[in-house]
């Protein structure tokens, strides 16, 4: 299931919409709140195993297995 691509002029009207009712400047110009911004949201290329969906519980390998008898004449053996 893939996500639906949303219009640029929607994003752009939203961001305007959202910016006004918050008070806020749509375009921010401050280095310090850029630079930890990026810290903040800032993000590595995941591998498979760091993925939410490959956090799933697999299956494991089986282990040594021990046989223990009940028998007075096995455990003898």
């Amino acid at each position: 299931m893939g996500m639906k691509r949303v219009a640029p002029d929607a994003v752009r009207a939203w961001v305007e919409r959202t910016s006004a009712r918050q008070g806020l400047p749509v375009k921010v110009t401050d280095r310090a709140v850029i630079e930890t911004t990026v810290t903040l949201l800032g993000q590595a290329r995941q591998t498979g195993s760091m993925r939410s969906g490959s956090k799933t519980v697999r299956p494991r390998r089986a282990g040594r297995t021990t046989a223990r008898s009940s028998t007075a004449a096995m455990i003898a053996r």
